[in-house]
């Protein structure tokens, strides 16, 4: 394939949400046959998406043609940091900054790399050698003023106000509400040339603890045309895992905002904030005014709901599994009672071989992640199953901890339009990590028999996931990708109470 006509695949192809055929894509063509601003674009296209394999695997087989131009090499390290694998990235970032310190675009690329990856290390491990080498390579072209230094400059401030809070020392002559301010009066002085600046001032202000100013420029950066849900949920990672502002006066008023912006948008993920951290309604009404009440009561239910949702793991090893949650057994049958019942997918836990789950009942553990605690059940009765080729579904009573909620059953299945997108939203533990919110191309596509269809992507992990329409009731259980027709499938709990009350009949 062809430079143009790749390009030209590949961005449809992204802009429409088929993201499992960029590989495929990518596989067509003859790295050699690409000239650099060719291969800078199809990186770009493709990281911008988040997709870190794909970007790796893209890197990988322009390397291996031969080509050595160091921004190829960045943007696989780059790959590698946001999959996790952050020493591999780090061995080649060093060597990289060795070679290219002194070039005005990649070496503060390049240390600014150096500085993602030891906060990563800092935020995982908590080891101060790794915040400190964090700080020391930001710190460089802060004060050199080269590259992108407005970035460099607010990591520097968010990890020295970490380190002040954490109490581990570190350069006394690196003042962090200095620096701040520096970053204000910059952007202030030339003004905001992107989405980015809005979003640094707002540290910025965070530091200063200047509550206004803040909310003022998340209203200016939730605004902004290119603020899409992944630029939202890179914010919202670096104010909670860094700043740590979940709990905080500041916190329960920013974060539910930035949350809700980014559940409103296509694209990305969103981890929801923990339990017991009421909105606070102030944030909502500085930034969107008088409808602040209709959105602060969709983003407390949706915090509700999520409390019903538990990660599915072996109790012996801590593998994780999958996902399920917690329903009232009366809205699946009027014979079950009120109390709870846990579902989820039959090739997740199983008494049946066939279904090659791999738990049975007696080895699995729910952890229910966003419960102060994080409290662990085992599940009771299995009071109903069907097999994964039939509707996937396992059901079991189990002792709800308290606080957990019960999912509201949809009382009808939503409508597909022509004329308008039917959202649908997707909660579970995407590859066993944190409970998370899949946006994406989240609508609703099509029904067949029991099953239901929908763009929402989602990750080995999310078996057995809720399926939520606009109003967050639960309609669907979610149970597989169609990687052929490039849909996700679920389960309709319409059929799956139907199928239920032929054995009760």
């Amino acid at each position: 394939m062809q430079p143009k006509q790749y390009l030209t695949e590949l961005e449809s192809a992204l802009e429409q949400y088929r993201f499992r055929e960029v590989r495929a894509l990518t596989d067509q063509i003859d790295p050699t046959t690409f000239d650099l601003p060719q291969i800078k674009k199809a990186l770009g296209l493709i990281r911008r998406r988040r997709l870190f394999a794909d970007l790796e695997h893209a890197a990988t087989l322009f390397t291996m043609a031969g080509r050595e131009d160091p921004v190829i090499r960045r943007q696989w390290c780059q790959s590698l940091l946001d999959q996790g694998r952050v020493l591999q990235a780090l061995v080649t970032l060093n060597s990289m900054s060795q070679k290219y310190s002194d070039d005005p675009v990649e070496g503060p690329e390049i240390r600014g790399l150096i500085g993602r990856a030891n906060k990563q290390l800092f935020v995982k491990d908590g080891d101060p050698e790794s915040l400190r080498a964090a700080i020391t390579a930001y710190r460089v072209d802060w004060e050199r003023r080269q590259g992108d230094y407005r970035w460099h400059g607010i990591n520097l401030v968010a990890l020295l106000s970490r380190a002040k809070r954490d109490g581990i020392s570190t350069d006394n002559t690196l003042d962090a509400a200095a620096i701040a301010q520096q970053i204000r009066d910059d952007v202030e002085e030339q003004g905001a040339t992107g989405i980015w600046d809005y979003a640094t001032s707002m540290e910025a202000a965070i530091a200063q603890h200047d509550e206004d100013a803040v909310l003022a420029l998340a209203k200016k950066y939730i605004q902004h045309p290119d603020a899409n849900a992944f630029e939202l949920g890179s914010t919202l990672h670096q104010l909670k895992d860094v700043w740590r502002l979940e709990g905080t006066a500041i916190g329960n008023k920013l974060l539910p905002v930035l949350e809700y912006a980014a559940l409103q948008r296509e694209g990305g993920s969103v981890q929801p904030m923990q339990s017991g951290k009421v909105p606070d309604g102030e944030g909502f009404e500085a930034v969107y005014g008088t409808e602040a009440v209709v959105k602060l009561q969709w983003i407390d239910t949706l915090y509700r709901c999520c409390t019903a949702i538990g990660r599915i793991s072996n109790a012996a090893t801590g593998d994780p599994a999958g996902t399920g949650f917690l329903m009232s057994g009366a809205d699946l049958c009027p014979g079950w009672g009120n109390g709870p019942l846990f579902l989820t997918n039959s090739h997740v836990i199983s008494l049946d071989p066939v279904d090659e789950a791999p738990l049975l009942p007696l080895q699995a553990e729910i952890e229910f992640t966003r419960l102060n605690g994080r409290p662990r059940v085992k599940l009771g009765e299995l009071v109903y199953s069907s097999p994964r080729i039939e509707m996937d579904i396992s059901i079991f009573r189990v002792g709800a901890p308290p606080d957990s909620s019960k999912l509201p059953l949809c009382s009808f299945l939503p409508k597909i339009s022509n004329t308008s997108t039917q959202r649908v939203y997707v909660i579970g533990h995407p590859r066993g990590q944190e409970l998370a919110v899949s946006l994406y191309d989240n609508s609703l596509a099509e029904y067949s028999q029991q099953y239901v269809r929908y763009r929402s992507p989602t990750e080995e992990g999310n078996s057995g996931s809720p399926v939520l329409d606009r109003q967050l009731s639960c309609f669907a259980v979610h149970h597989r990708a169609l990687v052929g027709k490039q849909l996700n499938e679920g389960i309709s709990l319409e059929a799956i109470k139907r199928a239920i009350a032929q054995i009760g009949s």
